[in-house]
């Protein structure tokens, strides 16, 4: 393995455990935000990952739910909401 390719390994783990620590830290608050009906509250990153562990569950209910109290223009703004909506109808 080259340096370089070594270089872009490390990278890409340290990218992977970035995201994780990420879920593990916001997961669980975000997602009792959507089940509370307070995803209106939530940054765009919070809603992702929120929405996210939703679907992994296959708590679909709960992901529409979410989306249906958001704002039409806010889920056309960003793709992933955009994404989950159409994969929910």
């Amino acid at each position: 393995m080259t340096p370089a390719e070594r270089a872009v390994l490390a990278t890409s783990q340290a990218r992977d455990l970035c995201l994780s620590l990420h879920r593990a830290f916001i997961g669980p608050r975000a997602l009792e935000c959507l089940r509370a009906n307070q995803a209106a509250r939530l940054t765009s990153a919070e809603l992702q990952v929120a929405l996210g562990l939703a679907w992994a569950a296959r708590d679909l209910a709960l992901v529409r739910a979410a989306l249906s109290g958001l704002p039409a223009d806010r889920i056309a703004a960003d793709s992933v909401l955009s994404t989950f909506r159409d994969a929910t109808r």
